[in-house]
């Protein structure tokens, strides 16, 4: 599957989660998992780094929405039924989005990423938009900051010893790989389930 067609399809798939039932997304959230397998490590590492941002948004949609109380025992205290299941709908299309982001663009590795955005920014070419300089700078900014984030993991060794001097010249090479026929009608394919489900 060519790297840009990945990118378009996290694209078209967080445009199809807010048009699929509980149901539907419980079922893609216990697929993933089980189909991509090699890459469960990392999404359950995406997932705990956004912790916060799950219970600031199951608090906020528990507590905001109005409702009969879900334990009357609380009182006051106690979150709407309707703020909770509110709440775990949208927290599961969250999870969903990030274990798509994971499997579809960030477990392609940085050099097939920034294949990918060369490949969409390519069809802006007839607007006079710079391609490849874009992917580019794009390429060596990701470079820079997986350096910077290496140094960061040993703070006293970032301190005690002076950063390396910087070459003047840095090169960066960018690959291309070819669009097959197959990507074009899983393209099509994919359009026509959105489609599908926003008609639905």
């Amino acid at each position: 599957m060519h790297p840009a067609l990945r990118i378009l399809f996290y694209i078209l798939s967080a445009l199809a989660l807010p048009g699929l039932n509980f149901f539907l997304l419980g079922l893609l959230a216990a697929s993933l998992p089980l189909l991509f397998r090699n890459r469960l490590d990392a999404m359950l590492r995406l997932t705990w780094r956004a912790r916060w941002l799950f219970l600031l948004l199951v608090v906020g949609y528990a507590y905001g929405l109005p409702g009969a109380a879900a334990w009357p025992a609380l009182g006051d205290y106690s979150p709407s039924g309707a703020g909770l299941l509110s709440a775990g709908e949208h927290t599961l299309r969250l999870l969903l989005l990030l274990w798509l982001l994971d499997v579809l663009v960030v477990g392609m590795g940085s050099q097939r990423l920034m294949a990918g955005l060369h490949g969409l920014f390519a069809g802006l070419a007839w607007l006079g938009f710079p391609a490849e300089r874009t992917t580019v700078r794009l390429g060596l900014t990701l470079q820079a900051m997986e350096s910077n984030s290496m140094r960061l993991r040993d703070l006293t060794a970032m301190l005690a010893v002076p950063a390396p001097a910087q070459s003047g010249n840095t090169a960066y090479t960018l690959a291309h790989e070819p669009w097959h026929a197959r990507d074009t009608l899983l393209l099509l394919a994919a359009l026509a389930t959105l489609i599908g489900l926003w008609l639905a």
